[in-house]
């Protein structure tokens, strides 16, 4: 949904399908689990964001989104996010192991 929604190209999102392409991320020192377990993204600066804030960052990006990124971001909301993100990564990444789907 991200995706279609998200402006491509020089200005926008470039999306990377890791079951294509698994090696993708291999010069940033990532591996495959790695990749898998929570979303990364790299900023235009060339800054690497892993978990909640690569979520932040692609939610603001995503018409109809940035509000819930500024509102995630809030300091005291932040601590919540970041929990709620790395239960669910962890939960989401231990149940696509046991299914079998990698």
């Amino acid at each position: 949904m991200f995706e279609r929604r998200t402006k491509t190209g020089p200005d926008g999102v470039d999306y990377i399908d890791v079951s294509r392409t698994p090696k993708a991320f291999e010069a940033q020192g990532l591996s495959l689990d790695d990749v898998r377990f929570k979303l990364h993204a790299i900023s235009a600066d060339g800054t690497m964001l892993r978990g909640w804030p690569a979520i932040a960052a692609l939610w603001r990006r995503t018409p109809g989104f940035g509000w819930l990124a500024t509102l995630g971001s809030l300091p005291i909301i932040d601590l919540f996010s970041r929990a709620s993100y790395d239960i669910t990564a962890r939960l989401l990444w231990q149940w696509n192991r046991l299914s079998k789907r990698w």
